[in-house]
C-alpha cells in the first residue's frame, strides 16, 4: 500500500520542526524536505508487511537466554 503524501516543504516542514523542537539554518532546509521523504517512503513500505496471525507485543525481554 502506498501513501500519497505531498513533499514535505514550507510550512509542512517548518511544523514538523517546531512539534520536533528542532532550529535549523536556513541554508540545511532545502536538503532536509527529501530526507524526510524519504523516510515517510520507508515507514510506509512496513504497511506491506504480512504480519499473518501474528499478535502485538504486549512485552519484550531483550536478554539472551
Amino acid at each position: 500500500m502506498s501513501r500519497l503524501r505531498p513533499s514535505c516543504s514550507g510550512a509542512t516542514l517548518d511544523e514538523l520542526l517546531r512539534v520536533a523542537r528542532l532550529e535549523l539554518d536556513p541554508e540545511r532546509l532545502p536538503g532536509l524536505g527529501p530526507v524526510v521523504d524519504q523516510i515517510y517512503g520507508l515507514v510506509d513500505q512496513l504497511d506491506a508487511a504480512d504480519l499473518g496471525d501474528v499478535p502485538p507485543a504486549t512485552a519484550f525481554d531483550a536478554r539472551w537466554e
